[in-house]
């Protein structure tokens, strides 16, 4: 499942940069285009013209990752390799991660990414296969399918 996990995370990453460039491509071209050529002291022109806005491209990979925890309880890399994320607390129930989880993953997910990775290196030691991510916000991976299928009923 470690495989399918780094998989997932790589589509999802790149998913995450081709999406939030597109969408810093269309707003910047929206503002060039509706501003006067002319001012060169419109501040928003300016930014517009700028080559680099980390801050914008860092908030729309965020986004990416804790929107689609927060109302899915997966990304689309996680749904493809037939992953999802619950909540270790309760582990019978196998519950969706809320809002406030899925913020607190990605926060910790972030901090995994900008320290070069380190926090990914814990599901080597533990046994469970917890990143240091899932262990700071009481979520966790696990298949699809093993989510306890409904019972049915039948009527005599």
């Amino acid at each position: 499942m470690i495989g399918r996990r780094i998989l997932s995370f790589w589509l999802d990453f790149f998913l995450a940069i081709f999406q939030t460039s597109f969408l810093l491509f269309l707003v910047r071209r929206e503002i060039i285009a509706n501003t006067d050529i002319n001012d060169a002291f419109n501040p928003v022109r300016q930014w517009a013209l700028s080559p680099s806005h980390p801050l914008i491209f860092t908030g729309g990979l965020f986004l990416y990752f804790f929107l689609f925890m927060a109302l899915f309880s997966e990304t689309p890399g996680l749904s493809l390799f037939g992953l999802t994320l619950v909540r270790t607390d309760d582990e019978g129930d196998r519950k969706k991660i809320g809002w406030k989880q899925a913020l607190s993953r990605t926060l910790m997910l972030s901090l995994s990414i900008l320290t070069f990775g380190t926090g990914f290196l814990t599901v080597f030691a533990n046994n469970r296969r917890l990143a240091l991510h899932d262990c700071l916000s009481g979520t966790r991976v696990v298949r699809e399918r093993s989510f306890p299928s409904p019972q049915t009923t039948e009527s005599h």
